[in-house]
């Protein structure tokens, strides 16, 4: 099974989420959106794991819960990775609490040489080229400004399914630290 760790989005940052997808939509491209009852901001990637290493993926869960204090995050403006003038994956991203986040990735095994970017995905491109309006509709997006705690690291596993992929949170962990 696929499995990774994550901080999951509660209702109102998913509708305001679901939102700004609904506005993008509007505009053309050819984007696979992500469910809003699955969005999340990712702690670390596991892939491909074994059932048998679940009790070892759970307790470094436990132990990096433990090691860390809630704390708080702030949704903040839509990004996109390559960039805005090339958007391959459109997101939302943290205005604050990022460091937080990466201590908890790292705590986690993180181990990717690229930057830690914390981001709630909305949607991933599925064919090119990006219509000039797609980007000016991305240009056009508000900052939600949505300021939430975090107060457990979730576990989750990604099931393919007809229209991508499903999630289903396996296990949680309170921070405590």
């Amino acid at each position: 099974m696929r499995l990774f760790y994550a901080a999951a989005a509660d209702e109102e940052v998913k509708a305001a989420a679901a939102e700004v997808v609904a506005r993008l939509r509007r505009a053309p491209g050819h984007y696979r959106w992500v469910d809003p009852r699955d969005m999340h901001v990712t702690f670390r990637f596991l892939g491909e794991t074994s059932e048998d290493k679940l009790p070892e993926v759970e307790a470094r869960m436990r132990a990096a819960a433990a090691k860390s204090a809630p704390f708080e995050i702030v949704y903040g403006g839509v990004g996109a990775f390559e960039s805005l003038a090339e958007p391959r994956v459109v997101w939302i991203g943290l205005d604050e609490g990022a460091a937080p986040m990466e201590k908890i990735a790292d705590l986690l095994g993180r181990d990717e040489e690229r930057p830690f970017s914390p981001h709630l995905t909305l949607g991933r491109r599925k064919r090119e080229p990006v219509p000039p309006e797609f980007l000016a509709a991305l240009r056009a997006e508000p900052k939600l400004d949505l300021r939430r705690r975090v107060e457990r690291i979730s576990l989750y596993a990604s099931r393919p399914a007809p229209f991508g992929h499903a999630y289903e949170i396996l296990h949680e962990a309170e921070l405590a630290g």
